[in-house]
């Protein structure tokens, strides 16, 4: 079975935690483990701690990432995934662009990004993030960057992005918003997650959702979740119609806990297990763990001009 993930910090948490393969939740040993095939790796750039800027520290990311003994995809995907593991990139946090549209344009030529995260916990040139929320939108630089997203086939991910944000993405948009880690409010209050309407938007414009495994964006409180309150969210967003529009945003090395049964990469496969014995159909199943995400990535390159 093809599992793909949409968000790890790992890199992040290799450079500048400098945690040993032994103790990353994503490391490669674990992902062989989880049968995991397709990794997305973020570049990070949201945190205030680093020593240098946002851009300077993702160029870091990106040499680390050499490190890892993953291949990367840097062009366009192949007609079926490949059998093997291999990694694709992200941004998280759009200040790593320095609110010049000609950064956008060198890092994908590089990389091939498949995302951009606009914003993470801070205000940037982009827009609001949904923790700061004042209601205000994107920014004009904001709707220059998703316009010129749009030709590059690089999706707009909303997870950290105020509600305002999102409904600017979803309306200016060609290509649908992308939800790489958040989960439903109606299951768990968390400024993270997001409304129905949200949701419904997502689905209708034949965006995704990865579902994340933070236990404080599973359930109020977050105390004793376990592999199946991550069910429980996917349930809710296949009950609204959203069966091809779900997948995997484990948050993995982003998180510093997790619900029982997905402590690590090396368990992925058992969620692909208890959604077959919770009623899942096998294509279902395959569809949330990984081939959603994989036709998503596809039709990004398939919009490239």
């Amino acid at each position: 079975m093809f599992i793909a993930d949409t968000h790890c910090d790992t890199l992040y948490a290799r450079l500048f935690e400098n945690w040993a393969d032994g103790e990353l939740m994503a490391s490669k040993e674990n992902l062989l483990k989880g049968e995991v095939t397709m990794q997305t790796f973020a570049l990070f750039a949201g945190a205030r701690q680093y020593k240098d800027t946002p851009y300077q520290n993702i160029r870091l990311m990106i040499e680390e990432s050499k490190k890892m003994e993953i291949p990367f995809i840097t062009g366009t995907l192949g007609d079926n995934p490949p059998a093997e593991l291999f990694g694709v990139y992200s941004i998280e946090g759009g200040e790593a662009l320095e609110g010049k549209i000609e950064r956008l344009y060198e890092l994908d030529k590089e990389l091939r990004l498949r995302m951009i995260a606009l914003t993470w916990n801070y205000v940037n040139q982009i827009g609001m993030p949904a923790k700061l929320d004042d209601g205000s939108g994107l920014t004009d630089f904001g709707f220059e960057l998703i316009s010129e997203m749009d030709k590059l086939g690089i999706y707009a991910d909303v997870s950290h992005l105020n509600e305002k944000g999102f409904w600017d993405v979803y309306e200016h948009m060609n290509l649908p918003p992308v939800a790489s880690h958040s989960n439903c409010k109606a299951l768990c209050s968390s400024f993270r997650n997001l409304t129905d309407g949200q949701i419904d938007a997502i689905i209708e414009k034949g965006g995704y959702i990865g579902v994340n495994f933070y236990p404080h964006f599973l359930k109020d409180g977050g105390e004793n979740t376990t592999i199946d309150d991550v069910i429980r969210h996917i349930d809710y967003i296949a009950d609204r119609g959203g069966i091809q529009n779900i997948g995997l945003g484990s948050d993995f090395d982003g998180i510093e806990v997790q619900p029982r049964g997905l402590e690590n990469a090396s368990c992925m496969k058992n969620l692909a297990n208890a959604l077959l014995k919770h009623g899942y159909s096998e294509e279902n199943t395959r569809a949330i763990m990984g081939m959603n995400l994989w036709n998503l990535l596809k039709k990004g390159d398939a919009v490239r001009k």
